[in-house]
């Protein structure tokens, strides 16, 4: 009986050993477990990287805002830098024979210079083998630059649709200045009630309409992936094209004044003539000299209202490795670099829009600027990107006919519907006559 009853004491005394001696042991293991790999660094390693500048940016330029901080930071590497231009284009410097390993380019050539050239290299091994945090950046930039799924470079900065207005034409007529965060109606509205003739014609609010499509809200794109045909025609294009181009242009006096410049709106008639009191352009426009005549504002682009707090889709420059580079380790610890908080802070302060979510870059935004104090921080963040739309090596074929039926709906020459299926129909001809060369 003695016995029997000093079972169970030993049986659990048992089993805590074993416990105790598993834990010990996984414990053990743990320690012994080897630490994740450090990612390798390839910066002391010599490379010669040239880069084909498919921007345009001369190399002055390059370098101020990018090649002389390359050249401090990677030492051990010769950068060479070729600008293109009209006559030095990507397609001469391969008939050449020039080797290229980085391409700086925007969002609209990628697919042109980069994917019809076969220069496009998926960067994903290279993210694995460099340990790329990509928690880090703003997701919908980044997957502006990838192509089925595959990304082939990294934003250096973006760029993204905001409503420039003219507080002197506000302060003329004694109108509220507009604000962050306004619907498309309501910037529709206070577009109305300043366009109006006072010893010339006044427009409250106009629209560069080849930027409005190419970074809708939506996310529409202009030639189906799946069809590679023109996909303007729709319930959904419609919808945006009425709300942000032919709304603000049913005020009185517009139609004819549009008439009468036989052309839509582009800088000049903001910045020069200085007769429109609120313009939806890209940023970066405050950069032209015509900014320091007039005292400007900005403000967020208007949302609509099933899309709240969605503002235009991400338009960055870029930086891409060549499928042809003998030095892609090194090319990505060049990318890594552009999109570090250190570099990104300082093109943050300098006034480009940074890929990174990281807040004190974001707050440093334009601090270095002589447009600091226009309170650009919230005009470009209150909205987040729209999702980047499906493009096409050949949607020019679609957007330049686009353009000029909707010129014609405009000034009240052709209707809408009409226009977009004239434009489905010469889009369509151009893009089968562009696959059979």
């Amino acid at each position: 009986m003695g016995t029997t009853k000093r079972m169970p004491i030993i049986t659990a005394l048992t089993l805590v050993i074993a416990v105790l001696a598993a834990a010990c042991s996984a414990a053990t293991k743990e320690s012994e477990a080897p630490a994740p790999a450090a990612a390798v660094s390839y910066a002391d390693e010599p490379a010669e990287l040239v880069i084909f500048g498919a921007v345009g940016n001369t190399e002055e330029v390059w370098n101020e805002r990018f090649g002389t901080a390359l050249k401090q930071k990677f030492p051990k590497f010769k950068f060479t830098y070729i600008q293109g231009t009209a006559k030095n284009t990507l397609q001469s410097m391969i008939a050449a024979g020039q080797t290229i390993d980085l391409i700086h380019d925007s969002l609209g050539g990628m697919r042109a210079n980069l994917i019809e050239n076969g220069y496009n290299y998926d960067l994903s091994p290279l993210m694995k083998t460099h340990q790329i945090d990509t928690s880090r950046f703003e997701s919908a930039v980044f997957d502006s630059l990838s192509d089925k799924g595959k990304l082939y470079g990294f934003p250096l900065h973006d760029g993204g649709l905001v409503l420039y207005y003219n507080k002197d034409i506000f302060d003329k007529f004694g109108a509220t200045y507009p604000k962050n965060g306004m619907t498309w109606d309501q910037a529709i509205e206070l577009g109305k009630r300043l366009t109006r003739f006072d010893g010339i014609q006044y427009i409250g609010l106009g629209v560069s309409i080849q930027h409005m499509l190419t970074m809708n809200p939506y996310s529409l794109p202009f030639v189906s992936e799946t069809t590679g045909k023109a996909a303007i025609d729709t319930d959904a294009f419609r919808k945006l094209v009425t709300k942000t181009i032919l709304e603000p242009t049913e005020a009185d006096g517009y139609r004819p004044y549009l008439a009468s410049l036989n052309r839509t709106f582009n800088n000049d008639n903001f910045m020069k003539d200085k007769n429109m009191a609120m313009f939806v352009m890209n940023f970066y426009l405050q950069l032209q000299p015509d900014f320091n005549t007039f005292n400007w504002g900005i403000a967020s682009l208007p949302v609509f209202g099933d899309l709240p707090g969605v503002g235009s889709q991400p338009y960055p420059n870029g930086l891409f490795i060549t499928s042809t580079s003998k030095y892609k380790d090194q090319g990505m610890e060049v990318l890594k670099f552009m999109v570090s908080d250190e570099f990104q802070m300082e093109l943050s302060r300098k006034g480009f829009i940074p890929v990174v979510k990281t807040k004190a870059v974001r707050d440093a935004f334009a601090q270095d600027t002589a447009f600091k104090d226009k309170q650009v921080v919230d005009a470009l963040f209150t909205n987040k990107p729209a999702a980047p739309m499906v493009r096409s090596a050949y949607e020019g074929l679609v957007t330049a006919p686009l353009g000029a039926n909707l010129t014609k709906v405009m000034t009240g020459e052709m209707d809408l519907n009409t226009a977009l299926r004239v434009t489905e129909e010469q889009g369509n001809k151009a893009l089968e006559a562009a696959v059979r060369k």
